[in-house]
């Protein structure tokens, strides 16, 4: 088959490089996006789903969703995007062989079966967690990266569509897909399971080459049975070649069925504990694919290309994607514990934290696991960039009654809105990086958890459930991580992270004392963290590497640094609060050298945050009769002006443009 596009052609801001194939989902290339240099992967879908209107808006009604999902074993997708003649999906392009290439080089073992396998299980149960199902598994889609990691490709199409396309037969389909029956996650084991048998016998499911016709093709999915694995390879154990059986099950009612369920039976048959599947190839648990990666001539890193001539280096990234500029989320200096927060007396800087009620919560919204619609790192014109000729939006805590809400307001003072009503603590919001929702903590269910709320669908979704009490979470800038401070019991407030789809929740460095404001650097390398001196409300800045080594101590002779911290967007310092008790001032503090300088003088201020851009510092104050609102001024200071006016406290500010 001659591919549709040639080699140099452009299509938007991509330009073709090479034809990889066809795939289960359509014509697959390499591409370059000629902004910015990057690799991407170019799924061109076939005029049979272009020309089906109801595919289609399923397609572009889970894009968004999709394009949030974060696993390490699943390829990140950004989207459709269309031309007056082609629809086309756009993902990474992972430079290494496909497990189509893998099948070539010889036979696996039933433990090589198993890395890959259970990699496989990791990112199908990913998708099964959101509600999606796969649908389209095959080899081609299936790909290894440089460091030796399986991830599995094409989850733009993930749902109940079914592709058609005389290009590529339908040798992985599951049986009740090829009859347009009600598929469940057994259909995508079912996949997996025709995959394995090929990678482990070198033939397909015949126990031959597979077919041409359509017909025959069919004719096997529905009605033949598969000889044993273990009658084309003698080295397989014979319960593995069993379960892979098992998984082929017709009927789907009879089939393992959950990824859980069929990586530990595979393990289990081959005397091999899940546990120990590494998550990374290696030369002695997968020496083909190993041999295929050592053999694999990769890309070199792309050249360093100017986005425009205002970018500044800290959005770089983000700016080529055409969306809002993330600007990392600000941290005030509390631990979410009401009674240590009137011991200590730090409601004098208007820290006003107030604990839910014990009635039930009389809200209609209905809390599901947290799906994002999170705009990641590689460029793309996806989703347009909005344009706010305010200046930008500023999403902060407005204390309204008993309890702590979300509120949101222009930079120029206008459009206020309150975001949540609830009788519950709604805290520490922080924009995802498209500013199509925000993240915040909140109590509703005991203990603090973190929820986003999408402003466009107006609902909720819970990210964590029951790790502790978190607080101060910030994005790393590529949008697929979330860093926060959490209390788990009795110990003290540590720093933690979570994938941005809730899954993976891990400790990364307890401190001596509690942590309670941390700050992903610009660049993604470091996380600035406040840390409690000793002395009640007073807190320490240090800075580490992501994995929780190479502490460092930023604060150098400043006397009470309150609890909150934020980078300046070209993460050369951190903006912090300090002074004696009730006359804080804001302070920036140069990461190279420790030297500080005074922004503010007098008003008693805390919670400073860079506007994306670095021109101005949002921050609360008490310099208008002790009530707490939000100020605006330049970066040096000058041009000081109020924003909110109200009796109750707002603060914990937070900015996108």
């Amino acid at each position: 088959m001659s591919p549709t596009l040639a080699i140099k052609t452009s299509i938007n801001q991509y330009r073709i490089e090479e034809f990889a194939g066809v795939t289960a989902l359509g014509e697959l290339y390499r591409a370059t996006d000629e902004r910015t240099n990057k690799v991407f992967a170019i799924i061109i879908l076939p005029v049979l789903v272009t020309e089906n209107a109801e595919a289609m808006k399923e397609l572009e009604g889970n894009s968004a969703r999709l394009q949030g999902l974060s696993h390490p074993n699943l390829n990140r997708y950004y989207g459709i995007q269309k031309t007056p003649a082609l629809t086309f999906f756009v993902e990474n392009w992972v430079d290494g062989p496909s497990m189509k290439e893998i099948r070539t080089r010889g036979l696996l073992s039933a433990e090589e079966a198993l890395f890959v396998a259970g990699a496989v299980c990791n990112g199908l149960e990913a998708l099964h967690k959101q509600g999606f199902l796969h649908l389209h598994l095959s080899p081609e889609l299936v790909r290894i990266n440089k460091r030796g990691e399986l991830i599995l490709c094409g989850i733009g199409a993930a749902g109940a569509i079914h592709f058609s396309t005389s290009s590529h037969p339908p040798l992985h389909l599951s049986p009740e897909q090829i009859l347009m029956k009600s598929e469940t996650a057994a259909s995508d084991i079912y996949s997996l399971a025709v995959m394995l048998y090929e990678l482990i016998t070198g033939k397909w499911i015949n126990g031959k080459n597979p077919p041409r016709a359509f017909d025959s093709i069919r004719k096997t999915h529905l009605d033949s049975s598969p000889p044993a694995p273990a009658s084309l390879n003698p080295n397989l154990p014979d319960n593995f070649s069993r379960m892979v059986l098992w998984a082929l099950r017709k009927n789907p009612e009879e089939r393992l069925k959950s990824t859980t369920e069929l990586i530990s039976s595979l393990a289990l048959a081959a005397g091999y504990s899940v546990d120990k599947i590494p998550v990374r190839a290696n030369e002695r648990i997968a020496p083909i694919i190993d041999s295929a990666l050592n053999a694999w001539e990769f890309l070199p890193p792309p050249k360093s290309t100017a986005v425009s001539a205002d970018t500044v280096p800290l959005e770089e990234r983000l700016a080529s994607l055409g969306t809002p500029k993330k600007k990392p989320a600000l941290r005030f200096g509390i631990i979410p514990f009401i009674l240590f927060f009137f011991v200590s007396g730090f409601v004098a800087l208007f820290i006003f934290i107030r604990p839910a009620g014990e009635n039930p919560l009389p809200t209609p919204i209905l809390f599901t696991k947290f799906v994002p619609n999170i705009t990641p790192e590689p460029s793309s014109s996806l989703t347009p960039r909005p344009t706010f000729t305010n200046g930008g939006r500023i999403v902060f805590t407005c204390t309204r009654g008993d309890y702590n809400q979300l509120c949101m307001i222009n930079r120029d003072g206008t459009e206020l809105v309150q975001l949540t009503d609830m009788a519950a603590s709604n805290y520490y919001p922080a924009f995802t990086p498209d500013g199509s929702s925000v993240l915040f903590a909140s109590n509703r269910n005991g203990n603090f958890d973190f929820f986003v709320l999408n402003f466009t669908e107006r609902e909720v979704f819970q990210v964590t459930e029951n790790i502790g009490n978190v607080i101060s979470p910030d994005f790393s800038p590529d949008g697929r991580t979330i860093v926060f401070a959490n209390r788990v019991g009795d110990g003290p407030t540590a720093i933690w992270m979570v994938n941005a789809d809730g899954l993976n929740p891990r400790l990364v460095y307890t401190g001596l004392r509690d942590i309670v404001a941390v700050a992903w650097s610009p660049a993604g390398e470091k996380i600035a963290y406040a840390m409690n001196s000793g002395s009640p409300q007073d807190y320490d800045i240090y800075s580490m590497d992501i994995d929780g080594r190479n502490h460092l101590k930023i604060s150098q002779g400043l006397l009470g640094i309150g609890g909150s911290v934020d980078w300046s967007p070209d993460g050369t310092s951190l903006l912090i609060h300090a002074g004696p008790f009730g006359d804080k001032d804001i302070f920036k503090i140069d990461i190279a050298t420790g030297k500080s300088t005074q922004v503010t003088d007098g008003g008693n201020n805390a919670g400073a945050s860079y506007s994306p851009n670095g021109q101005f510092i949002v921050f609360n104050s008490l310099r208008n009769n002790d009530q707490a609102d939000l100020y605006i001024m330049e970066a040096d200071g000058s041009g000081m002006r109020q924003l909110t006016n109200d009796p109750e406290p707002d603060w914990g500010a937070n900015w996108i443009e």
